[in-house]
């Protein structure tokens, strides 16, 4: 593999995406020259270009290790890094509309870019000091972001994520510190996994265990989720369709970066704890969801059920005949997740900014106001659920749900029927939005095709059907880790 054009597009990555953060809030407060928007686009672009050359440079290859052991490149790794440049694409054209009348605009495209970055090193870390940086970068980028709006429920919630946050940097960094005493000295992970024998096997277990808890915390595992409904329910959608997404997705992929390695020394230990975890977070999530009546709130408990069907995948990568399917899975449906959940988030700030309330009863009729977006919304939905022949069913019940089958049917039987559940919920937005007529409310919003948040829902939507049609097998076949 060419290791020097590996290192040049992350290079370009950093020295790109880092620059353009760090210079355009300047511009924008100093020079009074708006162009903070239009210069984070950019760099999102110019992020999907790289993300895909690394994608093409990385496919039927070895994992390749890099920066001294820090960074560990693989194609599954290149590919989320293109799905991570997508929704940052996605979420900064978006919020060109819901920003305009933000003072802390460029301190937000800025935080955008950076956090991007952050997530880059975490989706292929292999180096636990750099693990705790780019946690520490992703974490204070993020609590900044949420707080940016700097109104009740802004501060509100950057209140939580911060303080949830500090707890659960205390649990990583904890676990870290157990990990590098077990070598001694490296912080490289295959190296300590390799180290790791039955004779410390109770000490891996602790320290593996506080990294869960900490890393749960961020990606909202039952039960460090506590503080995840406030936040993603309450913060204004447009901010939570980034971090509830890409974040997630870092979150997900950098656990599993950590974990994978001990795998073979934890054997049915391995099975047994992502088991639990998978079905005590998805059926939460699910029946938490099923009682909301706001949207936003139902979609936040939605987003906990979703890493429920994503840790099948964890509980699966062990698991024989169906551990390759498994790993597949959790990249799918992540893929499928954030297009889904950022998608559903950004029309819900469009709605919210048309002044249309985001209850169910709020978006009743919606489809004769906005048909586009209705449309749009209820791809993305079916999707979640697992509807044929979306991108969502692929990934959910051709991968994770059947990556198990063959060890534990049981785990497969539940997650399934967690999905009949989902419909529940997931079935009365699409119902409100089509078949109820519109409350009495006298708003006469109307979309504009030109918005940026249509188009947006429009390019979510389309990907979702295309990459169903068809393309999942061909993007499986080429992941490896």
């Amino acid at each position: 593999m060419p290791i020097s054009a590996i290192e040049a597009i992350l290079d370009s990555l950093g020295i790109i995406v880092v620059g353009i953060g760090l210079v355009v809030p300047t511009i924008d407060y100093g020079l009074k020259i708006k162009v903070s928007r239009y210069a984070s686009l950019a760099a999102t672009l110019i992020a999907i270009f790289l993300s895909a050359g690394l994608l093409y440079l990385t496919l039927n290859q070895a994992p390749t290790i890099i920066y001294n052991g820090a960074l560990k490149i693989d194609s599954y790794g290149a590919f989320l890094f293109l799905i991570v440049s997508v929704a940052a694409s996605l979420v900064t054209f978006a919020s060109f509309n819901q920003t305009k009348k933000w003072t802390t605009a460029p301190s937000y495209f800025s935080l955008l870019l950076l956090i991007t970055v952050g997530v880059y090193y975490l989706v292929s870390v292999n180096d636990l000091v750099l693990l705790l940086a780019a946690w520490a970068l992703v974490s204070v980028a993020a609590y900044a972001l949420v707080a940016l709006k700097k109104d009740e429920a802004a501060l509100e919630g950057a209140s939580k994520y911060a303080l949830m946050g500090v707890l659960a940097s205390v649990f990583l960094l904890f676990g870290i510190a157990i990990l590098i005493g077990l070598t001694g000295a490296t912080t490289d992970m295959n190296l300590i996994a390799k180290a790791a024998t039955s004779a410390n096997l109770p000490l891996t277990l602790i320290a593996l265990v506080m990294l869960i808890v900490g890393i749960g915390f961020k990606i909202g595992i039952v039960p460090f989720h506590g503080w995840l409904p406030d936040v993603y329910g309450g913060v204004n959608p447009i901010t939570v369709s980034f971090i509830s997404t890409v974040l997630k997705a870092a979150g997900v992929i950098a656990l599993f970066r950590v974990l994978y390695p001990f795998a073979s020394l934890l054997g049915d230990r391995w099975f047994i704890l992502f088991s639990v975890l998978a079905i005590v977070t998805m059926t939460f999530g699910n029946i938490a969801a099923l009682i909301q009546r706001n949207v936003q709130r139902m979609m936040a408990y939605s987003s906990i059920a979703q890493v429920g069907y994503i840790l099948v995948g964890f509980a699966a990568a062990t698991s024989g005949a169906g551990a390759a399917i498994g790993v597949q899975g959790i990249a799918l449906h992540l893929t499928t997740y954030i297009l889904a959940t950022s998608g559903v988030f950004i029309a819900l700030a469009y709605i919210e900014q048309k002044g249309i309330r985001t209850d169910l009863s709020g978006i009743s009729g919606l489809w004769r106001k906005m048909p586009i977006l209705s449309i749009g919304i209820g791809i993305l939905v079916l999707s979640l659920i697992g509807m044929p022949p979306l991108l969502g069913f692929w990934s959910k019940f051709l991968y994770l749900f059947i990556a198990p089958l063959q060890t534990a049917w049981w785990l497969t039987l539940i997650a399934i029927i967690n999905t009949g559940i989902s419909v529940g919920y997931y079935g009365q937005i699409i119902l409100s939005i089509f078949t109820t007529r519109p409350s009495g409310e006298s708003v006469q919003a109307k979309e504009h095709f030109k918005d940026p948040e249509v188009i947006v829902i429009i390019i979510a939507a389309s990907l979702t059907i295309i990459l169903g049609l068809g393309l999942v097998p061909v993007i499986a076949q080429a992941l490896t880790i």
